[in-house]
């Protein structure tokens, strides 16, 4: 029980309140906060990243639970999960049982993936991303500019959030062309938020 929850807040820069949250990983050892830099390569090396994956999203649906049950407001907190996670087919019943198990609100939930996943196993990621939104769990894709997704693809996905990699809005944003390019994505981004929302009606965008 070393690896504990940290929990990043994310913030409307409109008003300030708290909007949501992402749990990390800290592995805390011996009174010292090991990098995730220094462990989670490793465990992605093998299943053990998926072990890690569904023991952080079981802590985050106690902790949701405990907030709910003290009759705390709660937001909804994103979980990363790994690309090895696609290699199985039961990874949304596994994510479902564990939400359930703990009688949490799926709407209190959110699935994070990177884009470099995006560039494998499409079918099964397709797969999992429709299963979360008819079970009414958000998903969101991390990392956006840092791989090559295919862009026709990705916009194809019912992908609730798009968070866009810090480097690549620093670098978009340090001249013009940068800057329309960033603005028409983002344009385009809310534009299919749009029709999403119809569809699904839950349709989240940040």
């Amino acid at each position: 029980k070393e690896f504990k929850v940290y929990y990043q807040p994310k913030v409307n820069l409109k008003n300030y309140m708290m909007t949501g949250a992402e749990a990390l990983c800290r592995w805390v050892h011996k009174g010292e906060i090991v990098s995730p830099g220094e462990f989670i390569p490793v465990y992605e090396k093998s299943q053990a990243i998926c072990k890690l994956d569904f023991y952080m999203l079981e802590q985050v649906c106690k902790d949701l639970r405990k907030w709910i049950d003290e009759g705390k407001k709660v937001v909804r907190i994103s979980v990363n999960l790994s690309r090895r996670h696609l290699r199985n087919q039961k990874t949304l019943g596994n994510i479902l049982e564990i939400i359930d198990r703990y009688n949490v609100p799926h709407e209190y939930i959110e699935i994070e993936l990177t884009e470099t996943t995006m560039d494998q196993n499409f079918d099964s990621i397709k797969r999992l991303v429709v299963g979360l939104r008819d079970n009414g769990i958000a998903s969101s894709v991390d990392d956006f500019g840092t791989g090559y997704s295919n862009f026709e693809r990705l916009i194809g996905l019912p992908i609730d959030i798009i968070k866009f990699d810090r480097g690549f809005v620093q670098n978009s944003i340090s001249n013009q062309k940068g800057l329309d390019i960033m603005t028409g994505l983002v344009d385009i981004f809310n534009k299919i938020s749009k029709v999403n929302f119809r569809k699904s009606g839950h349709f989240t965008t940040m």
